[in-house]
């Protein structure tokens, strides 16, 4: 456990014991913003099963980090700690390898096909990976596809040679870029604004809300509209604090988690909505990937990852997903 996770776990210690015995408290650690709409959703979250429960549960949310990166969040939801956590599935993926299968690429037609896939068998075949890691899949909030903010356009699959990009921490992401020839390099989130600033990589991949809550159109040129993948925001909790509920418990908190789900994803499609035209009056240009570049690099990308996935999860696994994928 390194110094982080320690000064976290004491911070959550502190904390459990001022807190009264006689509510069900509900921790929540996530690394985005106050201003994020996974933030806001989860006020919703906090005041809904607060107001249900009429004060049985007693919900607190850590917000930017507070608690540390996604895997020390997961580390302490594990624990029994603090009982839930959210994080972006590519962060999550080396923990629960099963959610690396939302690694590949241009995997979904859009939004709605994705969460269609995410609320349906493939999402209840990754709830069950995530229930034999200790933990209870609340739901699939939505970061929404992504693209690219960059020192220069990317408009053609070319154009991400030498690119340095930004990278999660994961060898199957890391693997896909550079078989197009790009140059990744894992940075935690908070390290990409100031890594962009000084010129240290070219680019970051987000979806566009991002790029306006993190102001990166304040050192970034262009925007590149690839929408070459999409991430969900995972929302986990501590399976043993979810099975110690009572019957009643556990369905009313379960229905008010399936309608935040719903409401941060209006959020986020509001908010991607509005983040381009608030790019461009930021004065970044615009590019697309034309449509044949685009399947020339999920052709590339997928190719170059899917043994490593197959190794990952297993055969049988990466079959059933995959035919639950096509359903």
């Amino acid at each position: 456990m390194n110094k982080q996770l320690i000064a976290s776990v004491a911070v959550a210690t502190c904390i459990f014991a001022t807190t009264s015995a006689a509510q069900t408290v509900v921790r929540i650690a996530h690394a985005q913003p106050e201003n994020s709409p996974l933030h806001e959703s989860l006020d919703h979250f906090k005041s809904t099963l607060e107001q249900r429960s009429e004060g049985a549960f007693q919900v607190e949310i850590f917000a930017g980090g507070q608690l540390g990166n996604v895997n020390e969040v997961l580390e302490l939801v594990q624990s029994g700690n603090i009982q839930m956590g959210t994080g972006a599935s590519v962060l999550l993926s080396t923990t629960i390898p099963e959610l690396g299968m939302l690694d590949q690429f241009v995997l979904f037609a859009d939004e709605e096909h994705a969460r269609r896939t995410l609320d349906g068998p493939a999402g209840a075949s990754l709830k069950g990976a995530m229930e034999n890691r200790g933990l209870a899949g609340m739901g699939f909030l939505e970061l929404g596809f992504r693209s690219f903010s960059g020192n220069r356009a990317l408009d053609s699959l070319e154009a991400f040679q030498g690119f340095r990009l930004r990278s999660a921490d994961n060898p199957i992401q890391i693997a896909a870029w550079r078989s197009i020839g790009a140059v990744p390099l894992p940075l935690a989130w908070g390290e990409i604004y100031p890594s962009l600033q000084q010129g240290l990589i070219d680019g970051q991949e987000s979806a566009l809300s991002s790029m306006v809550t993190e102001r990166f159109y304040e050192v970034q040129s262009h925007v590149s509209l690839t929408g070459h993948i999409y991430w969900p925001e995972v929302w986990f909790a501590n399976l043993d604090f979810v099975n110690s509920l009572s019957e009643d418990e556990r369905s009313l908190m379960m229905d008010v988690a399936a309608e935040t789900v719903g409401v941060q994803r209006e959020l986020v499609a509001a908010a991607n909505a509005a983040a381009l035209e608030r790019l461009s009056e930021a004065g970044m240009t615009q590019a697309e990937l034309p449509a044949d570049d685009r399947s020339r690099m999920a052709e590339t990308m997928n190719a170059a990852i899917a043994d490593m996935l197959r190794a990952s999860v297993g055969d049988d696994f990466f079959n059933e997903f995959t035919a639950a994928l096509e359903q």
